[in-house]
């Protein structure tokens, strides 16, 4: 009767096992693209179509003054724009010139799946330069208004 007993006990364990198991579905681990950030890549003034990197890049997100990006020399960078308002400002900073940008966007929420949640669109993005008397970015072209998928969206020319 125990040698029976346990046999049937093993069965059950097996079983629910086997139950837990496939309850995990495919869906319940994600792997699809989170919120995109906007892109932006700089280009020399003088020659347009070439890439210039800058060469001490820092980027400040506003107004918390969170230092996303550090004296790096670098030809584009990916800025995460602010989820939970229509506007954000970032300070790009070249050697000894600070620029601010200020962009304003409308947001999507879009559902990606159960494990993934929701990831965020920007759309009818603008953007503004702070002007003064020296101004390291000489001139900003926006490709894309749409921030739907990491790619270039901006061009700064400098």
């Amino acid at each position: 009767m125990i040698k029976g007993l346990s046999v049937k006990a093993g069965l059950g364990l097996i079983s629910l096992a086997l139950l837990a198991l496939s309850a995990c579905r495919k869906d319940d681990i994600c792997t699809a693209d989170t919120t995109p950030k906007l892109h932006l890549a700089f280009y020399d003034t003088a020659q347009p179509d070439n890439p210039k990197n800058v060469a001490d890049l820092s980027v400040i997100a506003l107004p918390d003054n969170d230092t996303l990006s550090a004296h790096q020399s670098m030809a584009d960078i990916g800025l995460p724009l602010n989820v939970n308002a229509d506007h954000c400002a970032f300070i790009l900073a070249d050697q000894n010139n600070n620029d601010t940008l200020s962009f304003q966007y409308q947001r999507e929420t879009v559902f990606v799946s159960k494990s993934c949640g929701y990831k965020m669109f920007f759309h009818q993005l603008n953007v503004d330069l702070q002007h003064d008397n020296d101004n390291w970015i000489q001139q900003i072209e926006v490709l894309k208004t749409d921030i739907v998928s990491d790619t270039i969206h901006i061009k700064i020319y400098h």
